[in-house]
């Protein structure tokens, strides 16, 4: 029959197990943020105080991932997030300085238009007090420009920002006064809304096709806030490794975990793909993926699903990302892989290849329904990718038909043994995608 959703009760368990295990990890210094929908953060937050303390709580952010589609018929549209900010002690480690965002010169705030009023070129600055607190030291009192005064910069110091043409008086006997300047301030403060930071968009370069990925830009900021370089940031629930990556570009030292053999080894080419070749295969340990054909094997009895994501992860190939047991639109193609054909006086275009995953027997007819998927969908070509054992059933069923670039001819129905894929063999298809032009194969 069909399996049920969880009841709510089962949820909020399992969540608490889990979270649980997150605060005994978590040093006293450490943050947590948990990112969830509304349909769920009120639960969760219920859940979190119960954990972590409510007199750990911080904020509830809010954050805004993308405009609105249009408008909604029963409701107002859905277009954000929420963030939960928790700590563990009252040592938690947290970094205002870098809680700005960089001003918009061309939508400043009222506020900000009054403050920097002038204007040196296209610059825009403020003229601030350079007088000292009442109880500066006497030390500090001295004529400059005319004026007496308690300074709070030494004479030394005063006359070279004077040289620098950052200090001015705005007229004979006014006290001077320092420029500071717009473009050199850190920004607007920012509060837990969160608009700055979008969606990634389909034509984004750090898009991987996952469904569920975050912005880069979204993780290193809350990297930055609650850790310092050195520090270890741990993701339990790594999906694509933007949380790992983000770590690593900010110099921290990172854990992440995901249960799908898919996931960590999408990370570790996105690492590799990233750093090399300050990272390579040997600087990122796996634990539970298959190395040996052994390991294959077991990994396609015990779960159909993860073995197809495991292999399309392996060979560069998009996922179609079906749920368990679904068959979607697609006809049973499991991935599609991405290379480009370079034909005398036309422009090289990206041309596509269906990945079909067979985790046990081949049959005749499956080889011949592969060809007639390429056809339907108007892809170039297809790979059936399963165990040697069944090579021979996709030799002699394939058609002969193939396509041709100014390197050579390539078959359009191929088969790809597992065997191979642990070998790194090559995919006989032109430019043979993202991981033959990163030298990933020769790691």
């Amino acid at each position: 029959g069909r399996s049920r959703k969880p009841s709510l009760a089962a949820y909020l368990i399992n969540m608490s197990l889990r979270l649980l295990a997150m605060r005994r990890v978590l040093k006293p210094t450490g943050s947590i943020y948990l990112h969830c929908d509304p349909t769920a953060s009120h639960y969760l937050k219920l859940v979190m105080d119960s954990v972590f303390g409510k007199k750990n709580f911080r904020n509830e952010i809010v954050w805004k991932r993308t405009n609105p589609k249009g408008m909604a018929k029963r409701k107002l549209p859905s277009n954000h997030d929420i963030i939960l900010f928790y700590v563990k002690s009252v040592t938690a480690i947290y970094n205002p300085n870098t809680m700005f965002i960089p001003y918009d010169i061309n939508n400043l705030p009222e506020k900000t238009l009054k403050k920097y009023c002038y204007f040196d070129g296209s610059r825009r600055y403020q003229l601030v007090s350079l007088l000292a607190p009442a109880q500066a030291k006497s030390s500090l009192t001295y004529e400059f420009m005319g004026i007496t005064r308690t300074w709070r910069w030494t004479k030394e110091r005063m006359l070279k920002a004077y040289k620098n043409g950052r200090i001015v008086q705005t007229k004979k006997g006014n006290v001077p006064r320092q420029k500071v300047y717009l473009d050199e301030q850190r920004g607007l403060p920012l509060d837990d809304i969160w608009t700055d930071v979008n969606i990634i968009n389909s034509q984004a370069k750090e898009r991987l096709g996952y469904p569920t990925q975050k912005p880069l830009a979204l993780l290193e900021r809350i990297i930055k806030a609650s850790s310092n370089p050195g520090d270890v940031v741990l993701d339990p629930f790594c999906g694509c490794g933007t949380t790992v990556h983000a770590a690593e570009n900010l110099k921290r030292k990172w854990i992440g975990i995901d249960i799908s053999p898919f996931s960590t080894g999408l990370i570790r080419e996105r690492m590799i793909d990233n750093f090399h070749p300050a990272l390579t295969k040997s600087d990122i340990t796996i634990r539970g993926i298959p190395h040996t054909i052994e390991d294959a094997r077991a990994l396609a009895q015990r779960d159909k699903f993860e073995f197809e994501k495991w292999v399309c992860g392996f060979i560069g190939a998009e996922g179609m990302f079906r749920q368990p047991g679904e068959r979607g639109a697609d006809g049973g193609v499991d991935g599609l892989l991405k290379f480009y054909r370079f034909v005398p006086k036309k422009v090289a275009k990206a041309e596509y290849a269906v990945v079909q995953v067979k985790g046990g027997k081949v049959t005749p007819d499956s080889v011949r329904a592969l060809r007639e998927t390429v056809d339907r969908l108007g892809v170039t070509a297809g790979v059936m990718v399963c165990f040697e054992r069944y090579m021979r059933t996709v030799d002699n069923q394939r058609s002969r038909d193939t396509f041709a670039d100014v390197f050579g001819s390539y078959p359009i129905i191929q088969g790809y043994s597992i065997e191979n894929l642990l070998a790194n063999a090559p995919l006989d298809l032109p430019t043979y995608g993202r991981r033959r032009k990163s030298g990933l194969l020769n790691l």
